[in-house]
């Protein structure tokens, strides 16, 4: 008779309450369904504007800054090739004779997007307070 007690006690403490395991896996779904938003938020806002919009702000805006990557590593600033060295300063300078501060950056299809992120990246910290991308065809 205390052979069989001490095995229900066995068999009792070696079982998994799974009661427990399951509310807190449910918790912390339910946690990371509500913080992934939040986390997730992306710095650049991307809005596509209608196309009569379009050609009254081309026609009405002064264009100071458009850029232009190429694949080879080479970019354009205002239609003249320039090192990538010198992009910052000379955006820095076009940046502060901007009235509207407007910077327009265009790729050819086989440079990175992260090449392009970066030079985004570059003109917001020159000054640059409108970014647009557009796509040559």
């Amino acid at each position: 008779m205390n052979l069989n007690e001490n095995q229900n006690q066995h068999s009792s403490l070696t079982e998994i309450n799974l009661t427990s395991l399951v509310d807190v896996s449910l918790t912390l779904v339910i946690i990371f369904m509500v913080s992934y938003p939040l986390v997730m938020q992306s710095g650049i806002y991307v809005s596509t504007p209608a196309l009569q919009k379009a050609k009254t702000v081309v026609e009405k805006t002064e264009l100071k800054a458009e850029i232009y990557l190429r694949e080879n590593d080479l970019i354009e600033l205002n239609g003249s090739l320039i090192e990538s060295g010198f992009l910052p300063d000379s955006l820095k300078m076009l940046m502060s004779s901007s009235s509207k501060k407007i910077v327009i950056i265009s790729a050819e299809d086989n440079v990175l997007h992260d090449r392009v992120v970066a030079v985004l990246d570059l003109a917001k910290q020159c000054g640059a307070q409108q970014l647009s991308i557009v796509k040559l065809k």
